[in-house]
């Protein structure tokens, strides 16, 4: 999900010049651009609170809705006003990150939008520059505790950068686990419940069940690179395999583990088992055996996220494999060190997170008169279905997810706040969640690991490992990898 809105992401061509508005919205007639932020500035009352909160050209809130949103907060008793500073930089290059991290050096914004992509070196450079404030002890108090209370505790050890809190939580959007699907028309329940939840275990159960079916493969893989880390306990990340059951650090092409993975795969391949051209990168399986999934010609399935409508039939048993959410910063939204305003901006996200109405009101308005509830989900006041396409990018930018409504074709849970801390707080932690290497190496041993499980589309292991073993040695891997255990030794101190 996350390489698929990258993908969207970088696709548009964007301009450097920064600007501000005093909200963001889409540019037509409805956009009020004379309205910069000074003269709003000189309109508020001096009693009242303005907090700064930067983000992208892709966040769309109009004028109307954000002046909705604060005369709710004053009727409400809150002394705080919202001002979103667009910045038309895409969070995807540098040049966003540059930006934000002298705006927050200087104090002009209390508040920011951190970026897309929380794996990069711009992203981690960012946590590591002393721009953003440290927020370990301001949750812990009182004022923090709404805002604390606002996201699944396991969140926010998923935060950590070297132990410590430099932003708010991100929530995945969505119940993100790896399961198999197994069909009852073709296999037992003994067989299915004696699964041990391993690739291997997979293919014993494909190999010696019968199949007539010469045109439907047996097996269908929908796992991507950034899954199969659930079947192996293990994060890929950085280039590297962080191993939970041994706490060391590997290089993949030496790893045990992945390089029998890869190697059962292309063995079920040459078998007939499942489809050739797969790759292990991306989804390309269900465009390509769509039909065959859908009318349920399989044995299995193995994918990731929430399990389709084609599998939620009778004859279809799902087995989850339990998740160990991985160190990866899942962070969104950080504040000023410089900030002068910081009791404010604490209590005010406290309110913006924790209290429901106030992010519905700034994504959509007054509830049966700008939208209406309709099975759960947003729709316009004739009941028509919302598909709007910056719907995700605005509520990314916000941190608007888990405390708001969500659109139809989200698919995510109609009542997910009361969800999502159910599930995420039954989740395990990666045992290397807070340590981020620092390197420069790591953005060209990423690419290289990402070229090689891409290349692997066809029966060619042995050819391609060799290419990818070379071309590591090539970039570095060596010196790399000391570097990155010898991080990994002094932080587990």
């Amino acid at each position: 999900m996350k390489k698929n809105l990258q993908k969207i992401v970088s696709s548009i061509l964007i301009s450097t010049t920064v600007l501000s508005f005093a909200s963001c919205g889409i540019k037509d007639e409805s956009w009020s651009t004379e309205t910069t932020a000074s003269k709003v500035q000189s309109t508020v009352d001096p009693d009242v609170t303005t907090i700064n909160f930067a983000v992208t050209y892709y966040c769309r809130i109009d004028d109307k809705k954000l002046k909705l949103f604060n005369e709710e907060l004053k009727k409400d008793g809150h002394k705080y006003r919202l001002q979103l500073t667009q910045f038309d930089d895409d969070a995807e290059n540098g040049e966003y990150f540059k930006t934000i991290e002298k705006e927050l050096r200087s104090g002009n914004i209390d508040v920011a939008f951190l970026g897309y992509d929380d794996g990069s070196s711009e992203f981690i450079n960012l946590f590591n520059s002393g721009a953003l404030l440290d927020l370990d002890e301001v949750i812990t108090t009182e004022k923090g505790k709404a805002l604390y209370e606002a996201f699944p505790k396991v969140w926010w050890e998923r935060v950590k950068f070297n132990g410590h809190i430099y932003s708010i939580p991100n929530p995945t959007p969505v119940k993100w686990t790896v399961f198999a699907a197994f069909n009852r028309d073709y296999l037992s329940n003994e067989v299915i419940e004696n699964w041990d939840g391993s690739l291997e275990g997979i293919y014993e159960i494909v190999k010696n069940a019968k199949w007539n079916d010469k045109d439907a493969p047996r097996f269908q893989y929908l796992l991507n690179s950034d899954d199969i880390g659930d079947l192996l306990r293990c994060d890929i990340q950085d280039g590297l395999l962080y191993d939970y059951d041994t706490m060391k650090i590997e290089n993949p092409s030496e790893s045990e583990k992945l390089i029998s993975y890869i190697k059962l795969l292309n063995q079920m391949k040459t078998e007939g088992f499942m489809p050739k051209s797969v790759s292990y990168y991306a989804n390309t399986a269900y465009i390509d055996e769509k039909e065959n999934l859908e009318s349920g010609k399989f044995l299995v399935v193995l994918a990731a996220g929430e399990p389709e409508e084609y599998l939620l039939k009778e004859n279809i048993r799902i087995k989850q494999i339990q998740r160990c959410l991985p160190s990866q910063i899942a962070a969104s939204i950080g504040i000023s060190k410089n900030t002068d305003k910081l009791d404010a901006i604490i209590d005010f996200l406290g309110i913006l997170y924790g209290e429901e109405k106030y992010g519905n009101l700034l994504l959509y308005g007054k509830q049966d008169e700008d939208y209406i509830l309709k099975d759960g989900y947003v729709a316009d006041v004739d009941g028509k279905e919302r598909k709007e396409f910056y719907n995700h990018f605005t509520k990314t930018n916000l941190n608007l997810f888990i405390n708001t409504h969500p659109v139809k074709g989200e698919g995510f849970d109609s009542n997910r706040k009361e969800d999502y801390f159910s599930f995420y707080d039954s989740m395990k932690l990666s045992p290397f969640v807070g340590f981020h290497p620092i390197h420069e190496k790591s953005g060209v041993i990423s690419q290289d690991f990402d070229e090689f499980i891409e290349s692997l589309t066809v029966n060619k292991f042995d050819e391609e490992y060799k290419k990818y073993t070379a071309k590591l040695k090539a970039d570095g891997m060596d010196e790399y990898i000391s570097s990155v255990r010898k991080q990994w030794e002094e932080y587990n101190k």
